[in-house]
């Protein structure tokens, strides 16, 4: 470790991490909560030969954006000592850089669209128990920090998480190792995943947590509980994906959503978007603007945005990889009367499927961080669909993306930032592709 050096955050990267230069020009990442033009105390961890990381000791001459003092922390949250006018800044500019920079691309960028709500928005947190507490990551240390009143969650998950710590404590047990709370405001109900790391056979496990579940009285005790699911994840790859075998403990696999007037099954292990009403305007603005065939919906999910999107009298053609997440959008789509059809694969897998994509149809594509598949890129460049939609949540594989588009016959329309995760640095944007030549 080096002696404490006096530097001054010139930047955040694309992480929220600070940005700082050494005396010998050398750009040093500063995994702690600090902000551009603040002048700080720091301590070198690591140099390598092109780059440095390091640490942040004290703030020095704080930044008038600051609204949490240096050395408070809300795990998860890693822009929430950032006043919210500053955070919307750092993204908008995050995505018009990366625009710039990567896809070589100079055209506007709309405005980005603020949350209503900067608290309490997130439906679906994920948590480690550890000694029959509740606890997010710190940043930079990556250390367990029992949640007391995390600013994100829903506030309905709070007296949960004291019911469920009352009977870790009352009945301790070294079965699970964490918890995932989903619900929904609109209808009041939560759904309960625990999850087992456990070696033990799954009959053993399957067992022993539902014989817990009925001594411990976990379903009398929380009200609007619409199922305890557990989950046993026994391998590397499973902890990592947050996969392995789900059982129903009590009542059912799902909760219900009310998302754009539709109702909605949203299972456990099943991707639905955290923040419900902001999901509402991103729908709204990933809609395509002329008339169209088909509506196909790559990385569907439960199907929330086909379905949202969805004209009367179209098709619609929804692919994901995930099965949880095809069960719902098939129970969805059924409920809402829609002609659909959902195909339980990964969207690069599918390349044959899509030679049915007609120059008429429109296509939604909302890929997890790495983007879009290069085959399926030139898939969807082979088929010349007549409008794309693609919702991004990184900036720089979108930009990485779009260029390939671009060079290929498709106009950008339209960028639209909308901030999804207030207090963090991560950003969805939506951006309509038009078809102008071959």
């Amino acid at each position: 470790m080096s002696d404490l050096l006096e530097l001054k955050i010139v930047s955040l990267g694309s992480g929220g991490e600070g940005v700082a230069k050494l005396d010998s020009g050398k750009t040093v990442f500063i995994d702690s909560p600090v902000i551009p033009g603040e002048i700080c105390s720091v301590r070198v961890l690591e140099e390598k030969s092109r780059f440095a990381r390091g640490k942040c000791i004290e703030v020095l001459t704080p930044s008038p954006d600051r609204v949490i003092s240096f050395g408070e922390e809300i795990p998860g949250a890693n822009l929430a000592h950032m006043s919210y006018e500053t955070q919307l800044k750092y993204k908008y500019d995050k995505v018009r850089d990366c625009l710039s920079r990567i896809a070589g691309l100079d055209i506007t960028v709309d405005p980005i669209v603020p949350s209503a709500r900067n608290e309490h928005y997130r439906n679906h947190m994920q948590y480690s128990l550890q000694k029959g507490h509740f606890c997010l990551k710190s940043q930079g240390t990556d250390e367990d920090v029992v949640v007391t009143d995390s600013p994100l969650e829903y506030e309905m998950f709070g007296p949960v998480r004291d019911v469920l710590e009352k009977s870790f404590a009352d009945h301790p047990t070294r079965l699970f190792g964490g918890a995932v709370l989903r619900g929904s405001e609109r209808t009041g109900e939560i759904l309960i995943e625990l999850v087992s790391y456990s070696d033990m056979t799954s009959e053993l496990v399957i067992r022993d947590a539902s014989s817990y579940i009925g001594a411990a009285g976990l379903a009398d005790k929380i009200p609007n509980v619409a199922g305890i699911v557990l989950r046993i994840s026994n391998s590397a790859t499973e902890k990592r994906t947050r996969g392995g075998k789900r059982v129903v403990l009590y009542g059912r696999d799902h909760y219900n959503e009310v998302l754009c007037d539709l109702n909605y099954k949203v299972k456990a292990g099943a991707f639905f978007q955290v923040n419900v009403p902001q999901a509402e305007t991103l729908y709204r603005l990933t809609a395509p603007s002329d008339g169209y065939g088909r509506l196909w919906d790559l990385y569907c999910g439960t199907g929330t945005v086909g379905l949202s999107l969805i004209s009367p009298g179209h098709k619609l053609i929804g692919v994901d990889i995930s099965p949880e997440a095809i069960a719902s959008a098939r129970d969805n789509a059924m409920a809402a009367g829609v002609d659909a059809e959902f195909i339980c694969k990964p969207a690069s897998k599918v390349l044959s499927l899509l030679n049915d994509i007609s120059p008429d149809d429109a296509v939604v594509v909302d890929p997890p961080r790495a983007g879009l598949d290069f085959a399926l890129i030139g898939k969807l460049l082979e088929m010349t669909p007549s409008h794309i939609s693609y919702i991004s949540c990184d900036p720089a594989t979108l930009a990485r993306d779009l260029k390939h588009f671009a060079e290929a016959g498709y106009s950008v329309k339209r960028v639209m930032p909308v901030d999804m995760f207030p207090g963090t640095a991560h950003i969805e944007c939506v951006v309509q592709l038009h078809r102008v030549s071959i």
